[in-house]
């Protein structure tokens, strides 16, 4: 029954609390506390690293080392795919064991890290955490964001860039107001990157441009968008889950009631329900005030001048067209053939029914296309083309639009108040609430202060203040959330397991005293991301092999204690990369607006072969929250509705179908074959080496080498009546490396 459950166990069935009760009072809980430096433990082991030494001393405590080094063909394979998302030329392959020098490995690091893949590859982990889409939500209409890209490319600059996270951060939530936007003010290049940032704000659903109903049900969807852009920010920057707090004092975190609703509060000004701006008018044009009074003066000048000329001639073909619509009628009788004429001439939303009947009798003769009336009338046909030429010279005139920002800013001086809602109701507000943070994140020289507002802005300063809370090295959670989520792209689960939740609800860390020591490092590195890479890289935790051990699983069964390194499978973006490199089509292009994902009849998401940009790497192509490409989402890429800290991988049999079936696959093996025959030229064990090297980043093994020969015979018989038997075999066995566990996981 009901009753015998407790309050928090039953909400959290409906979705409406945490699912894990704490243990200890949650302002006691090791996230809330400052991060600290701990003290580096002694260890028996041997280590190079300080990570090791963490790492180890929970080993040895369980009678456990580390794994021996993986051989350089896995590292190479495994630092590629972790920093770029893609596997290593035999090229970068053979320049790594080559190198005799006692830096190799931190060579071959450093080539990944300033790689331009290596911000495609983590901005697409940012973007899943930050609740990215390309598309506005709202059950099926789900419509366009079409400028939402311009923030994932500023995203994948700023990893690439190595952008000090704290200054990142502060730009996403309070970037028009570090850069002193004033709304109709102007807007320089200089400010169009930190008014781009401010997009993340944006992330969560907003369907209110397609909302509708009555004002209760229009009021609900507008403060939807409030309460998903809240939980957006604190899961992804705090690892914090606050959206229980919207009906009462958090069950498990120390998050009250009114410190949600302040949280709300900072973003009020903007997402205020009765001051709505619907998500697609939320655009601020590049330029200053001079240059775009200039752009819309040209603009409207050209729009006159077209306008004026096929007026023209539009008045000109007007009773060229009622002479040939009456040669066209010449058999009615001419009272008929007169209420024919007057009813085509009559406007469309002015027509009465009966002329309506009458023209849909007479269809094939009142449709006069241009192109008729050009062949009926010489002197027409000249007119028209002076007129196209004249209009394509106007056109020539037409300033260039200026660039547009979906941007998050604050037009009113005078914001009006927020309030509690009593129970969650958005049609019960209880007490006023200022704009404010969970006290317990607080210290006495990190407190959420808005300053004064400087005289000529607009912006209320609440996101500046929250900014520079949020990102101050005296908050507890925003490093630790961060390094986490760096550790968890690494060894495949977080030091917490849970990323969006590091609180009393969350998991517990497996090695808390290396999660502060990488906080507190990452810190003194300046907020540097690269820098927490070369840490982690560097260990012997990372470089260890991922083999099985007699006894280990007894021990550790899920290796959280990292005496191996954990076999991964490749994430869903790099599944379709790595086959259309491994092809040798993966197009490198970077940037601009998204490539439009299609749904076919068949209910199969994809990008036509055929189209524009459909072998760019998959952060590029359309996120669209209800249309995710089938085979990104076999391979568990989310559908975006709130943030997606970390996936559930799953091994599922459409996977291997989608990977013997699907046109994509058999598309990449026709070109992974043609490959081969262009680079490694008829020899079979040649053909064989360099396919295993592209797919696999290692030469085959004896038994693979003879099992392909072996398939290979068996499919030329298959085609044997086919005139390119060979390619076709060639074709199937590509296909089935690019299918295979060597091509699809990273050990």
């Amino acid at each position: 029954m009901l009753t015998a459950l407790r309050l928090p166990v039953w909400l959290a069935a409906l979705g409406l609390c945490a699912t894990v009760a704490a243990d200890e009072p949650p302002a006691a809980h090791r996230a809330f506390a400052p991060v600290t430096r701990p003290t580096v433990p002694e260890v028996r082991g041997t280590a190079r690293t300080d990570i090791d030494r963490f790492i180890l001393a929970a080993l040895e405590a369980k009678g456990l080392t580390l794994s021996p080094e993986a051989d350089r063909p896995t590292l190479v394979r495994r630092v590629a795919f972790d920093l770029t998302g893609l596997p290593p030329t035999p090229a970068e392959i053979d320049a790594f064991l080559k190198d005799g020098s006692p830096d190799a490995y931190e060579k071959m690091v450093e080539r990944y890290l300033a790689s331009a893949r290596y911000g495609e590859r983590w901005g697409k982990h940012w973007l899943d955490a930050a609740g990215y889409a390309d598309s506005n939500g709202y059950f099926s209409a789900d419509s366009d964001r079409p400028l939402a890209w311009r923030y994932r490319d500023y995203v994948i600059a700023s990893f690439n860039a190595d952008k000090p996270y704290d200054r990142f951060v502060r730009e996403q939530l309070a970037g028009d107001e570090f850069v002193g936007f004033a709304p109709g003010g102007d807007v320089t290049p200089d400010m169009a990157e930190a008014l781009t940032a401010t997009h993340f704000l944006r992330n969560a659903p907003d369907g209110t441009g397609e909302s509708d109903g009555n004002p209760d049900e229009v009021r609900t969807d507008r403060l939807s968008v409030l309460e998903g852009n809240v939980q957006n920010v604190m899961n992804c920057l705090l690892g914090l889950t606050v959206q229980c707090a919207r009906c009462h004092d958090h069950k498990f975190e120390p998050v009250t009631q009114e410190e949600y609703y302040g949280l709300q509060a900072i973003l009020f000004p903007v997402y205020n329900p009765e001051k709505w701006a619907k998500p697609n008018d939320r655009v601020v044009s590049v330029g200053t005030r001079a240059e775009l009074a200039e752009w819309k003066r040209m603009t409207d000048l050209v729009d006159r001048q077209v306008k004026a000329v096929r007026g023209g001639l539009a008045a000109f073909a007007e009773p060229l067209r009622e002479q040939f619509l009456g040669e066209r009628l010449k058999d009615l009788d001419p009272a008929t053939r007169d209420k024919v004429i007057e009813a085509a001439r009559a406007p469309k939303d002015k027509r009465t029914a009966a002329q309506q009947a009458l023209l849909k009798t007479h269809a094939k003769a009142v449709e006069v296309s241009d192109d008729e009336l050009a062949k009926r009338f010489p002197e027409y046909a000249a007119l028209r083309e002076r007129v196209q030429k004249t209009v394509a010279e106007r056109e020539k005139d037409r300033p260039r639009p200026p660039d547009r920002i979906a941007a998050f800013v604050e037009t009113d001086a005078n914001p009006q108040v927020h309030h509690v809602l009593k129970r969650g109701q958005h049609n019960q507000p209880g007490d006023e609430v200022r704009p404010g943070v969970p006290a317990a994140l607080c210290t006495p020289g990190n407190a959420y202060r808005v300053g004064p507002r400087p005289a000529g802005r607009v912006s209320s300063g609440r996101r500046t203040a929250f900014a520079e809370w949020v990102t101050s090295p005296e908050n507890p959670l925003f490093a630790r959330v961060m390094v986490n989520r760096i550790w968890q792209h690494h060894f495949g689960t977080g030091l917490v397991a849970t990323p969006d939740n590091l609180g009393a609800s969350g998991a517990r860390p497996s090695h808390p005293e290396l999660l502060d020591w990488l906080a507190a490092k990452f810190v003194r590195s300046g907020w540097s991301v690269k820098a927490v890479h070369r840490l982690i890289l560097s260990s012997a935790a990372y470089r260890q092999g991922s083999a099985p051990r007699d006894g280990l699983d007894a021990i550790d069964p899920d290796n959280r204690l990292l005496a191996r390194f954990p076999l991964r499978r490749l994430d869903a973006e790099s599944v379709r990369d790595a086959m259309l490199s491994v092809s040798g089509e993966l197009d490198l292009r970077t940037g601009g607006p998204y490539v439009a994902t299609r749904r076919t009849p068949e209910g199969v998401v994809e990008v036509p072969e055929s189209a524009d940009g459909a072998r760019r790497r998959s952060v590029y192509l359309q996120q669209r929250r209800t249309q995710v490409a089938t085979l990104l989402q076999l391979f568990d890429a989310p559908a975006m509705v709130t943030t997606c800290g970390k996936r559930t991988p799953s091994t599922v049999p459409l996977q291997a179908l989608a990977l013997l079936n699907s046109e994509f696959a058999r598309a990449r093996g026709k070109a992974f074959a043609r490959r081969l025959a262009r680079e490694a030229g008829d020899d079979t064990a040649g053909r064989l080496t360099l396919a295993f090297r592209l797919a696999g980043g290692r030469p085959p093994h004896d038994d693979e080498r003879e099992v392909c020969e072996k398939f290979l015979g068996k499919q030329r018989s298959v085609h044997a009546a086919e005139t390119d038997a060979g390619e076709r075999a060639w074709t199937d066995l590509c296909q089935m490396i690019l299918a295979s566990n060597a091509s699809l996981y990273v050990e």
